[in-house]
């Protein structure tokens, strides 16, 4: 069968990109603004990962607002902004959840493992002007202070429908509580990203894992489907509610 003319051209770009590593290209495949900001086109694969998740979103037109739950100094915040713009998510409220002091006392089930308490503090204050400095509009956050176990359980302003659920809690006893706060919030085919899911050297003993595991056994009408792994320790799922 004679070939189209087209496909030497192609085969010849696929030979020709692949000569390079992946994490070259991908800067020449991100908008101008977006490298002119910052490196993360090379250094920062949590930002592939809320593009895929918007993008998911999107295609399979899944309405809902964006949770964070542990921002640090709002890298993740940032990216979530800019792509929800992006993608056309207009008016998606984003809600925000940090104790802006850092870890909490590191025990029970979460003791021996990498983390120290007070790691990765930023003040509410050095957060809010981070996110002022890449342009977002802070009157579409909603953001609470505080340890998740004190401020989720009476949490007045309460999103109703949440799409994506960015999780770096790190922890056991700091997941359990956001997971119980959004087991009635999450849509049918929402994201549950964790951005520390093979902590603990990978297992299900400790962590984000043994949360997650609790928390489907409390909730057998909630199965995750398994979706995209990003960096070395994120994993993902698609929620789908019986």
């Amino acid at each position: 069968m004679k070939r189209k003319s087209g496909s030497n051209f192609y085969n010849w770009v696929d030979r020709f990109a692949r000569m390079f590593p992946s994490p070259f290209l991908r800067i020449f495949s991100m908008p101008v603004n977006y490298q002119i900001n910052s490196r993360d086109g090379l250094v920062y694969e949590s930002a592939r990962m809320i593009n895929i998740a918007f993008a998911f979103c999107m295609n399979n037109k899944i309405q809902g607002d964006y949770a964070e739950f542990g921002v640090y100094q709002g890298r993740t915040t940032v990216e979530a902004y800019r792509t929800a713009r992006r993608y056309g998510f207009a008016k998606i409220k984003f809600w925000i959840f940090d104790s802006f002091v850092g870890l909490p006392d590191i025990k029970g089930k979460d003791a021996g493992g990498p983390f120290v308490e007070g790691e990765f503090a930023c003040s509410r204050r050095d957060f809010e002007n981070n996110l002022r400095y890449f342009g977002a509009d802070l009157s579409r956050f909603e953001i609470a202070e505080g340890f998740y176990d004190k401020t989720l359980p009476n949490f007045s302003r309460e999103p109703d429908k949440i799409a994506i659920a960015w999780i770096d809690c790190d922890l056991y006893e700091s997941t359990v509580p956001v997971l119980d706060f959004l087991t009635d919030r999450l849509v049918n085919g929402a994201l549950l990203i964790f951005d520390d899911w093979f902590c603990f050297d990978g297992g299900v003993q400790k962590g984000e894992q043994l949360a997650c595991a609790d928390w489907l056994r409390n909730n057998p009408d909630i199965k995750l489907i398994e979706y995209h792994k990003f960096h070395w320790a994120g994993n993902s799922f698609i929620v789908n509610r019986a």
